[in-house]
């Protein structure tokens, strides 16, 4: 039976080194306050300035919410020159939207252009308002990029815009382009033929021509029996009309004048060749015209 004062167990004897080497007390847990953005949270948002002073926020909600990630937007008014914020869904698209809008012209007639850089805090939005409602500031105006379907908010119609006019950033990061707009893409419209202009009728008078000599057929036609004053205009109204007409030239001599027409196709010129023989043409006054194909080696 061990004496008074005295354990019953002995005690171990431990080391000064050891016990000097003994592990620290566990580090408080800080608590997270939801309203602040944590040191180990990737920043999100760009700064963008450069904007012009009658700058609307809607004007810059349009221009960011083609770029992907893009989730919400504010512009501040309280300093010499409006600023804006714009929150995306992840820091890569982040630094493609700063990439693609700096140096961008934002407005021509003021001479803006736009100069960004990563912000040093995230924007930080809570179903399209502020969190902290006692941090909210009227010059503050916030709009988000989606999320229009909860109580309170009327949901959108779906609507396509047109694509914008310039094409900026880097090609792999900008979004396709949506389709043109077609009006009548919902109803079955039936294609409308496009009828084939009828030519002009043939003239009225014709006379008797004898063409008893002719070469073989081609695209080209000889048109003789012609008037030293006959008129360019009258022979043109007569043959331009036709089907598969390309050009005409008329040559002038001493006492005969002759032209050439030339047609696309040979079954075009022989159309014309057998429907205007002997066509009357006023200002040649000998009578109708002579429709040979000329002589081709």
């Amino acid at each position: 039976m061990a004496g008074a004062g005295i354990h019953p167990y002995p005690l171990q004897w431990v080391p000064p080194h050891t016990a000097a080497a003994a592990a620290p007390p566990p580090r408080p847990i800080p608590l997270e306050n939801p309203n602040r953005t944590t040191t180990t949270e990737e920043v999100r948002t760009i700064f963008i300035s450069g904007l012009p002073e009658d700058v609307k926020e809607r004007e810059l909600q349009n221009l960011l919410r083609w770029l992907p990630g893009y989730e919400a937007s504010q512009v501040n008014f309280k300093g010499e020159q409006p600023m804006g914020f714009a929150l995306f869904s992840t820091a890569q698209s982040a630094m493609a939207a700063k990439d693609a809008l700096q140096e961008m012209v934002f407005d021509a007639e003021s001479n803006s252009v736009l100069h960004t850089e990563m912000a040093k805090k995230n924007l930080f939005i809570k179903r399209g308002v502020v969190a902290d409602s006692s941090s909210f500031d009227p010059s503050k105006r916030l709009r988000t990029g989606g999320d229009y379907t909860h109580t309170g908010y009327p949901s959108p119609s779906p609507f396509h815009p047109p694509p914008p006019a310039t094409v900026w950033g880097p090609q792999s990061y900008m979004a396709p382009p949506p389709p043109p707009y077609d009006p009548y893409g919902g109803y079955a419209v039936p294609p409308v033929p496009m009828a084939t202009p009828a030519p002009l009728p043939a003239p009225n008078g014709y006379a008797p021509i004898q063409n008893m000599k002719d070469n073989p057929p081609c695209n080209t036609l000889f048109i003789g029996n012609l008037g030293e004053n006959v008129i360019e205009a009258e022979l043109r109204d007569l043959f331009s009309t036709q089907p598969g007409f390309k050009q005409m030239k008329i040559l002038r001599q001493e006492r005969n004048t002759v032209c050439f027409i030339e047609f696309e196709d040979v079954n075009s010129a022989t159309n014309v060749h057998h429907s205007l023989q002997g066509a009357v043409i006023p200002s040649s006054g000998r009578g109708g015209v002579r429709i040979q194909y000329p002589f081709t080696s």
